[in-house]
Order: C-alpha cells, then structure tokens, then sequence
C-alpha cells in the first residue's frame, strides 16, 4: 500500500467510522476537523449532542438507506456482544407507538430481533398501532472516545483547524491519495463544496439521569414521508444511565452571512437558537411522561397525572444540536476531482445525514472504502 495519504474532512461519527475503516483497509490517515470529540458541548457539532440510537426511517423503497442501517446495526450489534458494559452501546426493548389512524411502521423493523406487532388488546389509549423488537443505544461521548483511540491506535493523524475549502487540508498532507469530505453543515461553506442543498434542523432534547428506565419508547405523529416527518417524542436510555427526552425539529433555524476570503465566497453558519428554549424542554417533558409516565423518580409517589416539574430533579441538561440535512438526502458517492498544480486528487463525499448519522455510520464508512478501492483498482 502506497505511503501517501488520505485526507479526511471531519472528525464526528461520520468521519471517524469512515478513517477507521479506511485504516483498517491499509491506508494511511490524517483526519483535519474544527470540532473534535471531548470539545464543549456546541449545537453545530452534532455528533455529541445526538440522541443516537439505532432507529432507521429508510422507507420501504430506500433500498441503499436500508442497506447502510442494517450494516451499521450489524456492526454494533456485535461491538454490543464482544465488549459488553466498555462498548458504550445498550440493547434493549424498544416500543413504537403510532397515533395517526392508518399509519404503521416501516418495512425495515421487521427484519430486527424479536419483531412483533402488539394486538389490539394491547394498544395504549392513544396509539392505533403498535410494534416491539430489539434495539441499541449509544452513549455519544463514550462511544466517540473509543473511537478516537480505534484511530490513533491504528496510527491515525489528527489536525483542529477551520477549513474555508476542502483545498485548505492539503497543508497537513500535500500529496493525497484522495480527500474525502465528512464535514456535515460544513459542506455548505467550503469554497470548493458549497453545497446549497445543506440546511440545518434544530433539534432540543433534555438528558435525565434515570437508570431505572431500560426501554425505549417512540411516539409517531403523522407521516415519517422517508425521513424525520411528522411529529416525533422519543425516549433513548443510555447504558450509562442517563436517558434522553425528545424531540423536535425546526427548519433552516439559523443566520447566514456571506464574506469573500481567499478568493472564495464562504456562508458562515450563525444558529439562531443554539441554547435550549425553557418552553421547548417543558413540551418534550409533557409529552415524554405521556407516553412513559414511569420517567418519575420512583420514590415520588403521586397520586395524580405527572406534569413536567415532576422531572426537574432529574434533569442533566437540555441540549441542542443542528442536524446536517440535505434538500436531496445523502450524499454518499465520488464528486469532481480537486485539480491542484495539474494533477487531480479524486474527493469522496460522505455527509448529508439528517437524523440518520448515528444509525448508518458504519455502513457509510464502507461504502467509502469501496469507492477508494475503485478509483486505484
């Protein structure tokens, strides 16, 4: 394998899969990113702000979106096995209660451990349908931590620095064997991406610490429309024990600002609402205790309904994080090469997730690696 390089752009669950299964292929690494696992929580890197858990939304005709969630659970699944209470993942029973009459689950959670649909003797007062199987969770922080020792253990090579273009990188390696571009919200900006497809939704959860809660529960609203459509309340328990409360998502909530800098014409993203709304944190507790009245510590003894104040002893933090979504989903695939000096440099794109970072993240970074074996077949 050749010594040269490749570059990768980004360093949240996207870019770290992606170099390390592009270490484990043989190649060389140096990874540039602006916000790096451990860095204070900020609504622009998503990756630790995330609820993450394993729940796909590929609809029933997505057939590569299938593919890449089923690869990336395959691949926790086992991480989950091997190393247990040190894998920052959790198994657990997970509930999906469906609101809108005529609406039902997606095609994809028939295929995940101990599938069923609950008869109508089970249903909640307010679900019209409803299914269980197995599932995971991740514990962002921890499971992004492993992951960073993965990549300097393979001998991986990290650099901070805001990139204006995926150009800038080649500072920190010259001569790549390619670049690939794993930079989210990111892509919108750089001089030589400037993808205007990219958009941002906010997104506000509140982190409990409750570790009497091991199930997850979803309640759907409306249509998922192939995506995060309708309204959605979610409850992610952590191995950890902290258990996440959600959710929301707000389009295009931010400022842009346009400047000229080395000759490009850069967006610099400016998040209208990057700190935690206290009106917003008190609607998703109301609608987490309606579908898991249980989220109250148990030695408050009620004898009335729970309301959101019967969860604020509980209450880590609030949260915001700014999902990397695009107008025309994923872009995963080979873009116009980089010509620098006369040569080109072939660039990998791997960003525009949404919601679904966490739960395709592996099967992405595959997909990646196939694409640089292609290129130096």
């Amino acid at each position: 394998m050749t010594s040269r390089p490749i570059l990768v752009c980004g360093f949240g669950i996207i870019g770290l899969t992606t170099a390390i299964r592009l270490l484990q292929a043989g190649y060389r690494v140096v990874s540039v990113a602006e916000h790096l696992p451990g860095d204070p929580l900020t609504a622009i890197y998503a990756s630790t702000a995330a609820g993450a858990h394993h729940l796909s939304f590929a609809s029933d005709d997505d057939l590569r979106q299938q593919a890449l969630d089923r690869r990336t659970f395959e691949v926790m699944w086992e991480e989950e096995r091997a190393e247990g209470e040190t894998s920052a993942l959790m198994k657990l029973r997970q509930v999906e209660y469906y609101v809108t009459a005529g609406e039902t689950h997606i095609k994809f959670y028939e295929s995940m451990p101990d599938f069923r649909v609950h008869s109508q003797e089970e249903l909640k007062s307010f679900a019209t349908h409803t299914v269980s199987f197995t599932s995971l969770t991740m514990d962002t922080s921890p499971y992004l931590s492993k992951l960073v020792k993965i990549f300097t253990g393979l001998g991986g090579i990290v650099h901070r620095k805001r990139l204006e273009s995926l150009r800038d990188a080649l500072e920190f390696a010259p001569d790549p064997l390619a670049i690939v571009n794993c930079t989210g919200l990111g892509s919108l900006k750089l001089g030589d991406v400037m993808d205007s497809e990219m958009f941002p939704v906010r997104g506000q959860v509140v982190v409990l610490s409750a570790p009497w809660i091991k199930e997850g529960r979803t309640r759907q609203v409306g249509n998922l429309a192939g995506g995060e459509g309708g309204e959605r309340t979610y409850i992610i328990p952590r191995r950890s024990g902290q258990v996440i409360i959600g959710g929301t998502r707000e389009y295009d909530d931010w400022c842009v600002e346009f400047a000229s800098t080395s000759g490009w014409k850069l967006k610099y993203i400016s998040p209208r609402n990057s700190s935690p709304v206290p009106e917003t944190s008190t609607d998703i507790k109301r609608r987490a205790l309606e579908i898991y009245s249980e989220l109250v510590p148990p030695e408050i003894h009620l004898d009335r309904p729970p309301v959101p104040e019967d969860l604020n002893s509980i209450v880590i933090r609030e949260v915001v994080g700014f999902r990397p979504a695009r107008k025309s989903g994923l872009r995963l695939e080979r873009g116009p090469d980089l010509t620098r000096e006369g040569e080109s440099v072939p660039i990998l794109h791997n960003y525009g997730h949404a919601g679904a970072g966490w739960q395709s993240c592996w099967g992405c970074a595959e997909e990646i690696v196939r694409l640089v074996s292609k290129i130096f077949e």
